[in-house]
């Protein structure tokens, strides 16, 4: 799947159903075609080479994410909640020359840009291009939390091959609205919780992260997400294992176990296990376990309804080769973009 195929099918969507939503707007197929192909090419126009964002989430983040594909461009998503010294970090080894940003930074020289309503500065500055694998289309960062955040250089076919492999596998459930709880510049949710729903038909609801109960790096309110998720009759949500242990133990404790809307809640990124996933399925959220990693373009397997063992990482996806090595190592054989 490139990045044509998939404008294509957003711009073929019916105008009466939204392809985002957001507390103040919603865009639908057609309009955010046109809004990510006029950013593309403001981008193109100005010369950029290696585009950063520092954005909550919102509909912006994820115009400014498709028009860097579509521009050929490389994209490199800043979270928000870097210090300067790991944002400067990330600037400097990826070789950004152009950034969009609410506001300016030092070095950057700024000017108006309208973003899906969103004002929004384009800050250009000059740098050496940093040498980048051929191909590479996104610089995804690490958190950085045990030292400098480290990048992960990704091709756009491959990205685009997994979100369309997950969104293949998941097509069952009819998944008709996904809430994006994490912080988009996260892979998992860049891939699963965007590019798949928007390949799948599916509408995104993408509110400010202080709305889904997060706040800084670490910090998350789950009864702000859980009336979040009922607000907006969610139908799927990605979480941390650590984020669906605080929601389901609120939950347990409130009282508040009814099911609400939720078919799906995918929990990544860290090891889970049997308890959690039980845990939460008892307070009335549908868990399922998966893995990926960076390097992989985020999900590899997924535990889905109907193929489902709790303690485990589930089935590979469709796109996603896995062999057991002689050593009993398990092993992808998949073909990532070398860093």
């Amino acid at each position: 799947m490139m990045v044509e195929s998939l404008l294509a099918r957003v711009a073929a969507r019916s105008r009466d159903v939204p392809a985002l939503i957001a507390p103040d707007t919603a865009i639908d197929g057609p309009a955010l075609v046109e809004a990510v192909e006029q950013l593309a090419a403001d981008l193109a126009r100005s010369g950029a080479r290696t585009v950063a964002t520092l954005l909550d989430n919102g509909p912006a983040w994820i115009v400014a994410d498709l028009a860097a594909l579509r521009a050929g461009i490389v994209h490199v998503p800043l979270p928000t909640f870097f210090t300067p010294a790991q944002r400067e970090h990330a600037l400097d080894v990826a070789g950004v020359d152009a950034i969009l940003a609410p506001g300016p930074l030092p070095g950057f020289a700024p000017r108006a840009c309208s973003v899906a309503g969103a004002a929004l500065r384009l800050g250009r500055r000059t740098t050496e291009a940093a040498l980048l694998p051929e191909g590479t289309a996104k610089v995804t960062f690490t958190s950085g939390t045990t030292g400098a955040p480290k990048g992960v250089c990704l091709a756009s076919a491959t990205m685009l091959a997994v979100a369309r492999s997950l969104a293949d596998a998941m097509a069952p459930l009819a998944i008709e609205r996904h809430l994006v709880a994490l912080p988009l510049p996260v892979l998992l949710e860049n891939l699963a919780g965007v590019y798949a729903p928007l390949w799948h038909g599916s509408g995104i609801v993408v509110p400010p992260l202080a709305a889904v109960g997060l706040t800084g790096s670490s910090c998350f309110d789950p009864a702000t997400l859980d009336a979040m998720v009922r607000r907006e009759h969610a139908h799927s949500v990605i979480t941390l294992p650590q984020m669906l242990r605080a929601w389901a133990a609120w939950r347990t404790t409130t009282g508040s176990t009814t099911r609400a809307e939720l078919r799906f809640v995918a929990v990544g990124g860290a090891a889970v296990g049997r308890a959690l996933i039980g845990e939460a399925r008892a307070a009335g959220l549908p868990a399922y376990e998966g893995y990926g990693l960076s390097e992989g373009s985020s999900v590899q397997t997924l535990n889905l309804p109907g193929a489902d063992r709790p303690g485990s990482v589930g089935r590979a996806l469709p796109h996603a080769k896995i062999r057991v090595a002689a050593d009993a190592e398990i092993k992808n054989d998949g073909t990532p973009m070398k860093g």
